[in-house]
């Protein structure tokens, strides 16, 4: 996990399979939730201390200026989409102002979601009896994230500078 986290170059659904196939569902869930934490936590420390002049010039500033803005709910929102590395939203609050409690907060809540969803992904690829729980996990990691993604979209206006750009102003 803390390579995940450092430069997410293993799929984090192939550590959860691995981990759920180790320690079981619950033991494998708090094993992946623990060791994802301790990887954001020394990620952002290291960006943060070691990196953060080298780096701050590469992350974008409308990435910056949102995350400083909003930073618990535009980590959590982050943590909670698929596609988006764990080392890009560890990098970006590194280099950010945005502080350690709130970014630790932020990544607790949207792991713990987003990894039980995988959790049971993985449980689901090694046994087929969970489908009823899968469906309520999609629900309760899908429903907050529509959520989160239109209050941020609304109040960061994340929508309207792409919307100007296309509109030529």
């Amino acid at each position: 996990m803390l390579i995940q986290n450092l430069f997410t170059l293993i799929p984090i659904v192939g550590i959860i399979v691995i981990n759920i196939a180790l320690f079981g569902l619950i033991c494998g869930y708090i094993w992946s939730l623990a060791t994802s934490l301790i990887g954001a936590l020394v990620a952002f420390i290291v960006f943060r201390y070691w990196f953060q002049s080298l780096l701050i010039n590469k992350v974008k500033k409308s990435y910056l200026e949102k995350l400083e803005q909003n930073g618990v709910l535009f980590v959590l929102l982050l943590r909670l989409i698929p596609f988006i590395p764990s080392s890009l939203i560890n990098i970006t609050s590194g280099v950010s102002s945005i502080r350690l409690m709130p970014f630790l907060t932020a990544t607790f809540i949207g792991n713990a979601i987003y990894l039980l969803l995988l959790s049971f992904v993985a449980n689901g690829l090694l046994s087929a009896e969970i489908e009823g729980y899968m469906l309520v996990a999609l629900l309760l990691a899908v429903l907050p994230s529509i959520y989160l993604y239109r209050y941020l979209k609304q109040k960061t206006g994340i929508g309207e500078n792409q919307k100007r750009k296309v509109r030529g102003g």
